[in-house]
């Protein structure tokens, strides 16, 4: 470690420097159950979110966070945003080698929060427009539909056979079937509004996936080979089961669609892990995605299958984003598409809580 060519000014020098810096600073020191620094920022910070700046009150608002970086400091989650009323702070812990200090950088992040709310707010009023325009074509077509039928049959009930009349019946209860469609759609999307992310095996879930699709008829009678690749490490993340239970089945099932014309059809369920994240893979060899449509899949009510509603994928983006995962998609037209879920990955205290919770009497 470099030393400075001025040592006897260390003791003044960096005080001042820590002091007058444009981040909050404060210095804990555990041992002693004390602040041992509290830099200008810090203070500000503190005063405009009515908090005190006393060890105690201070622990006792990161206590969780403080105890999670003193039992795994590799893999303690170094940034979090509290609220704090009006307030917002964002703030990083770290652990100095010497184990009594605990330091803790702060921001006050609020009117960037704001401005993030109104950002956010704007895209979800656009989506509730976009939204609305597609219930609206999506339940208008077939209401319209059987509004025309019945208005044949009305007119005509004494001078149809009772075969003309049924083919009427027959189209109308296929309308009905497209709006109970939609409706149950529509009931998925508040299914997960909020869902419980918890440890799980990664492993343990592919697995039990593989073989409800391959005890699947359809996968049976294509002779779709299906292979999995778990590397090691990629195992625990942190999720809702039933959640992502919801969108793999439902990628599954695109993917199945797409494999229907290959008679070499082949499905590769992967997981691998990628820093702070695991990354699931589904990949097939089917028909792929033209570049035009790719950017559009996501999107409500846009589809391109014939009965389709179009808010699989939708539901599926909106669930994930909810427990703090992401997809993304590649696709090459007539060679296959692959789409990328990205879970965080549990850390080491939150396995070994669930494995002590699975091993209890």
């Amino acid at each position: 470690m470099a030393t400075s060519p001025h040592p006897e000014y260390d003791a003044q020098l960096f005080p001042e420097i820590l002091q007058n810096i444009h981040l909050g600073l404060i210095l804990l020191d555990i041992e002693h159950e004390e602040i041992a620094f509290c830099n200008t920022q810090a203070s500000e910070i503190l005063a405009l979110s009515k908090l005190d700046c006393d060890y105690h009150a201070f622990y006792g608002l990161l206590q969780t966070a403080i105890e999670q970086l003193l039992e795994s400091p590799e893999d303690h989650e170094e940034k979090t945003v509290e609220n704090h009323g009006e307030r917002f702070i964002g703030y990083s812990l770290t652990k100095p080698a010497n184990g009594q200090y605990i330091s803790v950088l702060m921001q006050d992040i609020t009117d960037q929060k704001r401005m993030d709310s109104i950002a956010e707010a704007a895209v979800s009023m656009n989506n509730i427009g976009y939204i609305f325009s597609g219930i609206r074509h999506e339940i208008g077509n077939p209401l319209n539909s059987i509004k025309m039928a019945i208005t044949v049959l009305h007119k005509n009930m004494d001078r149809y056979s009772p075969k003309e009349i049924k083919v009427y019946f027959d189209r109308i209860f296929e309308d009905i079937g497209r709006v109970e469609h939609l409706l149950k759609s529509f009931k998925n999307f508040n299914m997960y509004e909020s869902p419980k992310n918890e440890v799980m095996d990664l492993s343990d879930f592919i697995m039990h996936n593989t073989q409800l699709i391959a005890a699947y008829s359809g996968v049976k009678d294509k002779m779709i080979g299906i292979s999995v690749d778990v590397e090691p490490g990629s195992e625990w993340v942190l999720v809702d089961r039933r959640a992502l239970q919801q969108v793999t089945m439902n990628l599954l099932a695109n993917a199945m669609d797409a494999m229907q014309e290959n008679p070499e059809a082949r499905l590769l369920i992967s997981s691998r892990a990628l820093s702070s994240n695991i990354l699931l893979e589904i990949k097939d060899n089917g028909c792929g995605i033209p570049p035009e449509t790719l950017q559009d899949i996501f999107k409500p009510f846009f589809t391109t299958k014939e009965k389709g509603t179009g808010l699989g994928l939708a539901l599926s983006k909106k669930m994930l984003s909810q427990m703090n995962c992401d997809i993304d998609v590649t696709s090459i037209p007539d060679m296959g598409t692959t789409f990328t879920i990205s879970i965080p990955k549990a850390r080491s205290y939150e396995i070994n809580a669930f494995q002590n919770t699975k091993q209890e009497p």
